[in-house]
């Protein structure tokens, strides 16, 4: 059988459609998650704020502090400065002159002195000064003995060390020795 429905469309019943959405849900859902993000952010907002205050506060008891911190750095670097270069340069150096000085001693040929020694440490930078005489033995000549003796000291002092020799000969009451000058030079050696 077939239904026709002659009413005007005004008076026709409305089918409901199998395909509406319901909406309502999904809007109190976005509200409520609006509100629960907005309680989170403003709540993140006021313990921001509350610490700001907090080391605000903390920066206003202090700056007279940091000021007069500054007075005494000020005063430290012009007043001591000569105390402050000779503890960098003496105490605080990472190449301790003992060290050096030992290893001077310790590799010195057996018919070997030292006349002078220097060690000075100016800027970043070191100078040792060596100067002796070498009288020669029956293995090595006076010159191969100098030779071996600053190449062992030049092994032990820092990577980059320049090492400028000269030599001569001297002859004292019919003893005939190599007199010699050795300077080492490493890190950064300020001329003036």
């Amino acid at each position: 059988m077939i239904k026709i429905n002659l009413l005007p469309e005004d008076l026709r019943k409305k089918q409901k459609g199998a395909t509406r959405i319901a909406y309502k849900p999904f809007i109190f859902l976005a509200v409520v998650l609006f509100l629960l993000m907005t309680c989170f952010f403003y709540v993140d907002y006021l313990k921001a704020r509350s610490a700001y205050k907090r080391v605000h506060q903390e920066w206003i008891r202090l700056n007279p502090l940091m000021g007069q911190l500054k007075a005494l750095e000020n005063k430290v670097e012009t007043e001591m400065r000569g105390e402050k270069d000779f503890l960098e340069k003496n105490v605080l150096s990472t190449d301790p002159a003992t060290r050096i000085l030992s290893w001077a001693s310790e590799f010195l040929p057996p018919k070997g002195w030292l006349t002078l020694l220097k060690f000075d440490r100016s800027g970043e930078g070191c100078l040792l000064n060596l100067q002796g005489i070498v009288l020669p033995s029956r293995a090595q000549t006076s010159v191969e003995q100098i030779e071996e003796y600053l190449q062992k000291l030049k092994a032990k002092l820092p990577p980059g060390t320049v090492l400028m020799l000269t030599t001569s000969k001297e002859v004292k009451e019919k003893q005939e020795g190599t007199a010699f000058t050795a300077n080492f030079e490493w890190g950064v050696i300020k001329k003036s």
